[in-house]
């Protein structure tokens, strides 16, 4: 290949890698919410049952209280996720159940799937969505905290000081994720 056909690509190849590798600070919006917001006390006791050497009925009896705190949940997690990512203003996005195949036939042209835009980017939340997002965090958290008091009241002293150490570390996880939640979102300087 002449030089004179090599340096538009070589200036394409650099163009897209400099696109492709940009940093999330770079981005515009905000990102999701981190895991850590979801996963339950009671979640945390049953990944680490080994360590703590739940018996039998312990485990079936955490687990059904963490279904039973799931479940109260939910509705919560619900509402957390419309606050998150709120439904595309009317007109904004294609109609519900657009390119939704039929018959389980192809839905594009040539099989191909039908082209869905790009997924727009979250922006910040204003003032009152955060104040909604703390409130549902909240109320989440004290779901969890009753939870975990039944449940504590299961377990031996030594499995206490266990799940005790394991839940307060994940409390101040969760307390560090709320709080990069509540600063507002910085945008780069242009």
């Amino acid at each position: 290949m002449s030089p004179r056909r090599l340096v538009p690509w070589l200036l394409l190849v650099g163009l897209v890698t400099a696109c492709a590798s940009s940093s999330p600070e770079e981005r515009p919006g905000r990102s999701p919410p981190p895991r850590i917001l979801f996963q339950s006390p009671l979640a945390l006791l049953l990944e680490n049952h080994e360590a703590l050497a739940l018996t039998t009925d312990q485990l079936i009896q955490v687990g059904q209280r963490e279904e039973a705190l799931d479940a109260a949940n939910r509705p919560l997690r619900e509402q957390l996720r419309q606050v998150w990512q709120p439904e595309p203003a009317p007109g904004e996005g294609p109609p519900r159940g657009a390119g939704v195949p039929r018959r389980g036939g192809p839905v594009g042209l040539g099989g191909r799937p039908a082209y869905r835009p790009p997924p727009r980017p979250l922006e910040p939340l204003s003032e009152e969505g955060l104040k909604r997002q703390q409130a549902l965090l909240q109320t989440m958290e004290e779901n969890e905290t009753a939870a975990y008091r039944d449940v504590e009241a299961l377990l031996d002293e030594t499995q206490k000081g266990k799940a005790r150490e394991l839940v307060a570390k994940q409390r101040e996880e969760r307390q560090r994720a709320r709080e990069s939640l509540r600063r507002p979102e910085t945008q780069p300087a242009p």
